[in-house]
């Protein structure tokens, strides 16, 4: 077709792709046999199953520990056993050689380091499965963190996930199987393959700091386009006190640590509380959030405002989703459980095996256990046993339910962060700081609402939804009657709300221009302050009504949402 650029047809595997799968393969099997099958069958009791299997896949590392930390916050997947001990999954790899990272530099960047870097430190600070990262300054003094990419970990990495899918594959033939293997894998290889592009990560991170633009308590690096590619990623480095040290010296009861922490300015309760208090900007105000805020990615800058790094992983959530999450929290935290069960249900998808009812009854009696305890487990448990959404889940597997894709990624946030909090503050009161937040999220919203460039835009777009509406109904004239009267309800309802919210601007225009006045409107008994003051109240609950009819209106508009808001809560 003419102006459409032609489709390029799929690569085929090259001989070499096949041997690195099948060579792979070989690495899989043996240490599946040695860790897994032949315990088994000989019926070693030296360490569970669940301690086998995350051995295993330190062993064959990469891509697998990856896969086994994804795991870990699948609790409607697995047995809480499993998820638990895959927590302590450890991504420890040896970093490569400074004449690899030279070569990745100079073949992205197209020029000699010297002349790209005014220094750049070939020690790396932080190494993983797929790139690691050095300090380094650009020409003009700014320090940066640089991460390049692991030479090989491309074709790596899809060798693993191409035997993923087939064992998905046999995993979902076995009559036996509970779980939907396929759409595991599906999710987590979209996954990985996004962090295989730094461009992807940089979108992310760029994103994130004009969400938080102006934030105090929130900081993410700029991002320097001229030094990344698809395999080097080059930010500001954030020099500051990383989360993961601070609840490493916690555990270890390291004073010594703590002293100093507390010299400098630092509170581990008000750092919890910042972490939070972003974690519940990110996803109930933008839809758009870190979905890895593991303790390592977190440093704590300056007045324990939060710095982020590692951008990876980011959730992105629709509208109708987005507004689905705002009800089912706000719900619970305000007590109604019956509310909050139905939307959290919407989450889960059932399976020929579930016993909805069941479903619905044991989550209700979960969210109830849960908001008569004063914090956010019960008292003297530790770790993520303690996380009320950890229970939420075993119940949906319980009942063959799991959770839907859109909502993975908002658990895995949620569940990383509850848990860092938890180690930063044992007593932290969660439902009270969400309760803070929503009450500050509806001021704001409501004053978005008054707005006038706002009401005016969602008046006048109501034509357009009215045409959507109207075309749906044109659709549906081989259905019941009953669906035929309900569309006529919203058809009708929109032409109302339309035809008010033209008033409603028509009655603002005369305010501005004073025509009540030089109508001799005073004849009345009105002075010209009251009557402008009257008819602006009148325009608010025009308005106001028809906003509310308008936002009613399914939407098929998927968005990121990115930059929506110039307002954070605060």
């Amino acid at each position: 077709m003419p102006g459409r650029a032609a489709t390029p047809p799929p690569r085929s595997p090259r001989p070499s792709d096949d041997v690195g799968v099948v060579r792979r393969a070989v690495q899989v099997l043996l240490v599946a046999a040695q860790q897994l099958v032949i315990p088994w069958l000989l019926r070693r009791r030296t360490r569970n199953r669940a301690e086998r299997l995350q051995v295993a896949l330190e062993r064959l590392g990469g891509t697998w520990i990856k896969l086994g930390q994804a795991l870990a916050l699948r609790f409607d997947l697995l047995p809480a056993d499993y998820c638990l001990q895959l927590f302590q999954l450890l991504n420890q790899v040896r970093p490569f050689a400074s004449t690899a990272v030279r070569q990745v530099l100079e073949q992205e960047l197209k020029r000699p380091t010297e002349q790209l870097f005014r220094s750049f430190d070939w020690q790396p600070v932080a190494a993983a499965s797929i790139g690691q990262v050095h300090r380094a300054e650009l020409l003009d003094g700014t320090e940066v963190a640089v991460k390049v990419q692991r030479p090989g970990i491309r074709e790596l990495v899809r060798a693993d996930l191409r035997l993923m899918r087939w064992a998905a594959k046999l995993i979902d033939a076995l009559p036996f199987a509970r779980v939907n293997a396929r759409a595991v894998v599906r999710e987590f290889a979209r996954w990985t393959e996004e962090e295989l592009d730094y461009r992807t990560e940089a979108r992310h991170a760029m994103a994130l700091r004009n969400n938080a633009d102006g934030d105090p308590l929130e900081r993410n690096p700029r991002v320097f386009l001229t030094h990344t590619t698809s395999r080097v990623l080059t930010l500001e480095y954030l020099s500051g006190v990383p989360v993961i040290d601070i609840i490493t010296a916690m555990r270890r009861r390291d004073t010594a640590f703590l002293d100093r922490l507390a010299a400098d300015g630092h509170d581990p309760q008000r750092i919890a509380s910042h972490i939070v208090w972003n974690a519940l900007n990110q996803i109930y105000r933008f839809g758009y959030f870190h979905a890895d805020p593991h303790p390592a990615n977190l440093v704590v800058l300056p007045s324990d405002a939060i710095g982020y790094m590692d951008f990876g992983i980011v959730g992105s959530l629709d509208e109708q989703v987005t507004a689905s999450l705002r009800f089912f929290a706000r719900s619970l935290f305000a007590g109604d459980i019956g509310n909050a069960v139905d939307e959290f249900m919407r989450f889960l998808v059932p399976s020929a095996r579930t016993d909805v009812g069941a479903a619905r009854r044991d989550l209700t009696q979960a969210l109830i256990g849960y908001l008569d305890s004063e914090r956010v487990g019960p008292d003297g448990a530790t770790g993520s046993e303690a996380i009320f959404e950890i229970e939420m889940l075993a119940i949906a597997r319980q009942h063959a339910m799991v959770l839907a894709p859109d909502a993975v990624r908002y658990l895995k946030a949620v569940l990383t962060a509850e848990a860092m909090v938890r180690e930063l503050d044992p007593k932290f009161d969660l439902r009270g700081h969400e309760n803070r937040f929503f009450r500050r999220l509806a001021q704001i919203e409501l004053g978005e609402t008054l707005e006038i460039h706002r009401a005016v835009q969602w008046v006048l777009d109501a034509p357009v939804q009215l045409n959507r509406l109207t075309e749906a109904i044109e659709s549906l004239r081989e259905t019941p009657a009953h669906l035929q009267a309900a569309a006529d309800t919203v058809r009708r309802r929109v032409q109302a709300s339309s035809l008010i919210g033209i008033i409603g601007l028509s009655a603002v225009l005369a305010t501005l221009l004073h025509v009540p006045e030089r109508l001799g409107w005073s004849a009345f008994g009105w002075s010209p302050r009251a009557t402008v003051l009257g008819l602006g109240a009148l325009v608010l609950i025009a308005l106001a009504f028809s906003i509310v009819q308008v936002r009613r209106l399914p939407s098929s508009a998927k968005t990121h949402r990115i930059g929506r808001y110039p307002r954070r809560v605060r």
